[in-house]
């Protein structure tokens, strides 16, 4: 009779240790996830003067597109640079301007000719004159170097509502503002 008293006994106490140890190591999960997603949510996203900076180290040349990802699981930088005859795709990541991809492809004559020709405002500069002109974000930016008169197509993001503001390469007057308001497709 004692052996059928102990017998539900041990099993009692190895079931309850268990779930004691189950629930501390699901605390330890927890804990871990929440610091993960607090030291995620006050990392600081790199300015585009700094991915610039970056870039420009890696190719000494003309910045030509500078675009902001948020599609990715984590946010990155890709910006195009023009430089010695060839076109260079450097990806960043957006937090730490850590290298992520880069490609270098031999650039057609006529563009290099076209974007060597003349000053342009910096790519900075044609930011500023787009944010100054309308609310919002900065998304990314082209230099369209090959239109007349030569302008950089800013993207700036004001919630749902999306400006493509073209700022003139050689002086920085706004030549066209475009918004558009997203639809929900939009935004996959």
């Amino acid at each position: 009779m004692k052996k059928l008293v102990y017998i539900p006994v041990a099993v009692g106490v190895l079931a309850f240790g268990g779930v004691v140890l189950a629930n501390s190591e699901t605390a330890a999960v927890n804990g871990k996830v929440t610091d993960d997603v607090q030291e995620i949510a006050t990392e600081k996203m790199m300015s585009t003067e700094e991915i610039s900076a970056k870039a420009l180290e890696l190719a000494n040349g003309r910045i030509t597109d500078i675009e902001l990802d948020t599609d990715d699981k984590r946010a990155n930088y890709e910006v195009e640079i023009d430089f010695d005859g060839y076109e260079y795709d450097i990806e960043f990541d957006a937090y730490t301007g850590e290298v992520l991809e880069q490609k270098r492809e031999k650039d057609n004559a006529e563009k290099s000719q076209t974007a060597t020709a003349g000053e342009f405002i910096s790519s900075d500069e044609a930011i500023k004159a787009a944010l100054a002109t309308v609310n919002g974000t900065f998304e990314g930016f082209e230099l369209k170097a090959e239109e007349n008169p030569a302008y950089y197509e800013v993207e700036v993001q004001d919630g749902r509502i999306e400006h493509e503001v073209d700022v003139n390469a050689k002086d920085g007057s706004i030549l066209n503002v475009a918004s558009d308001e997203e639809d929900d497709d939009d935004r996959d």
